[in-house]
């Protein structure tokens, strides 16, 4: 029988829901720091939580006085970053207040991309040729010495928000002055103003979800993704574990860790995204959390019977962490997007396939009559399944086959093609 504790999650919100949710089915007394007494509702755990703080998250001062003031005031036993924005300000407060978890620098080299890209550097840990730029100038000059195609890219921000794949200065300029026009991203943090220019890295993509303890994985899988055309790279498709490069896996896994170690951060959950390029994998970027787009919460748990999320909260209350595989399936969850910008009649097919023996859930995220985009961020997919099978290779190519039987239909698209 689990002691009750008192923990605090700071914004829960998309896969950071699921904290909140294990916790409290856990018996656990759940608080949620919030920017919004409208935010259960927004997010969805309206009846998993017990109480509600009101702060800025995006202030740490304003964070810590929210609880010193509360009371819950030296009563918390943990307190859990349910957002990655607001990861190293949580961080930052559980060290004043004496609690557990991962060190503020580890948390601020994982939310900054300039930093964790000089920290891998710095221990030689292999990721793509970058500079930080401030002015277009010196993107410009940036982008001819690493070599074009480059990637263009927020230090601080995430889901593929205004990631450019760049060709020349001509495109250089365009995205620029598009980005530095974006000033806040997701709960209103601002975007910083300093932005990476990076080596576009050919070869396929893989995620690896990990749990280490003392700097070493005490649970690892690899995740292999698909990504739309370019000029965007908006993930259509995870599969877990990898149907492809299983030969690689284990190098995949050690240069994810070697990552992690760089950044500080050897505790915990993580989600690293790597490329296999032909001179073996490198780094994309670390996220100091458990996977999202339901990775984590869905794919992990039908591929091994893993909760990494109540892993999370163990580690959090200082309690023994126990991670093993159930069993051994597969998963996959595919992403439904439109080819072309228009306004939304109907997901044609999707009710259909949700009937399919493997179909494990859907969701469609959009309704007839929205205006809907060809995918340039995640914020951009329209609908999404969950598939589950004995092997990977079956669960992509069942995802594969049923997306295909999906589609986007129009309004007025006869008059269009007319």
């Amino acid at each position: 029988m689990t002691t009750a504790k008192t923990i605090a999650f700071v914004e829960p919100s998309f896969y950071g829901v699921s904290f909140a949710r294990v916790a409290f089915e856990q018996g656990h007394r759940v608080i949620a720091i919030v920017s919004s007494e409208e935010n259960p509702k927004k997010y969805g755990y309206e009846g998993i939580y017990h109480d509600l703080i009101v702060a800025d998250i995006r202030d740490e001062q304003s964070l810590y006085q929210a609880i010193t003031e509360s009371a819950y005031a030296g009563k918390l036993d943990a307190l859990i970053p349910a957002t990655d924005y607001a990861s190293h300000l949580t961080a930052k407060v559980a060290e004043r207040l004496g609690l557990r978890g991962v060190t503020y620098e580890a948390a601020l080299k994982s939310r900054n991309k300039d930093l964790a890209r000089e920290a891998y550097a710095e221990h030689g840990v292999p990721s793509a040729k970058f500079r930080k730029v401030k002015s277009f100038e010196e993107a410009a000059a940036a982008a001819n010495e690493i070599g074009y195609p480059v990637v263009l890219k927020p230090t601080n921000c995430a889901s593929s928000q205004h990631v450019f794949f760049i060709n020349d200065e001509a495109e250089l300029w365009k995205s620029f002055n598009a980005i530095v026009d974006f000033k806040v991203t997701y709960m209103d943090f601002k975007v910083r103003e300093d932005y990476l220019i990076e080596q576009y890295l050919q070869g396929p993509e893989f995620s690896v979800e990990l749990f280490l303890q003392n700097g070493d994985a005490v649970f690892a899988a690899v995740t292999e993704k698909l990504t739309t055309p370019l000029p965007y790279f908006v993930e259509t498709l995870h599969t877990l574990p990898t149907p492809s490069h299983i030969g690689r896996q284990d190098d995949i896994i050690r240069v994810a860790i070697d990552a992690l170690r760089a950044i500080g951060l050897t505790d915990g959950p993580s989600h690293v995204e790597v490329k296999l390029s032909p001179s073996g994998p490198r780094i994309i970027e670390v996220n100091g959390r458990p996977g999202g787009d339901n990775i984590s919460s869905d794919l992990l748990v039908l591929a091994f019977g893993v909760d990494i999320f109540e892993a999370t909260v163990h580690f959090y209350l200082n309690q023994p962490v126990g991670i093993e595989k159930k069993h051994v399936r597969a998963a996959s969850i595919a992403y439904v997007t439109a080819e072309r910008d228009g306004v939304l009649e109907r997901i044609e097919g999707f009710e259909q396939l949700l009937q399919h023996p493997n179909v494990i859930r859907g969701h469609i995220s959009v309704a007839p009559g929205d205006n809907v985009t060809q995918a340039k961020s995640s914020d951009d997919r329209l609908a999404y399944f969950i598939v589950a099978s004995d092997t990977p290779q079956v669960a992509k190519q069942l995802a594969l086959s049923l997306l295909e039987r999906v589609k986007v239909v129009y309004r007025n698209q006869e008059a269009v093609i007319a």
